[in-house]
């Protein structure tokens, strides 16, 4: 029989999280309704997308956070966090690079434009990195105490 990859205490942080991320969809979905009842303030995909990446960017760095994101067993895990970070600056390059030559739009003709996307992107990203590196500072600092 093969050992569980995560421990009781982590898949209960992640159910949790998972729930509260479910709970958050659906708040999300009817605020977008009563929304769209008056304003269009996004074309489809656009309001597809944020509507996932809130949910998404709450339980990935709600869990990277709280300890539950990676199993204790996983072999290189210092290698995700220069793996997201590397992702992260390439997409605020990206950001820094079509604000310079004015290509980024957030806003056209009164809706989140399609451009916008990479935002969302760059700052889940983000959020994932800072998330990490606060976990491994604090299981460092936990490890230096019981040591």
């Amino acid at each position: 029989m093969q050992k569980a990859r995560y421990d009781e205490f982590q898949v209960a942080k992640r159910h949790r999280y998972g729930h509260h991320a479910f709970f958050l969809t659906i708040a999300l979905i009817f605020v977008n309704g009563f929304i769209k009842m008056n304003y269009i303030w996004a074309d489809p995909l656009m309001e597809m997308m944020v509507l996932v990446y809130i949910p998404l960017t709450y339980i990935t760095v709600m869990s990277a956070w709280k300890g539950a994101y990676l199993s204790r067993k996983d072999k290189n895990t210092y290698l995700y966090i220069p793996m997201f970070g590397f992702v992260a600056l390439f997409n605020w390059s990206i950001i820094g690079y079509t604000l310079w030559d004015g290509m980024f739009v957030l806003v056209k003709d009164g809706k989140l434009a399609i451009s916008s996307s990479i935002l969302f992107t760059t700052i889940y990203f983000t959020l994932i990195v800072i998330a990490m590196i606060m976990r491994r500072v604090a299981d460092t600092r936990i490890m230096r105490a019981e040591g």
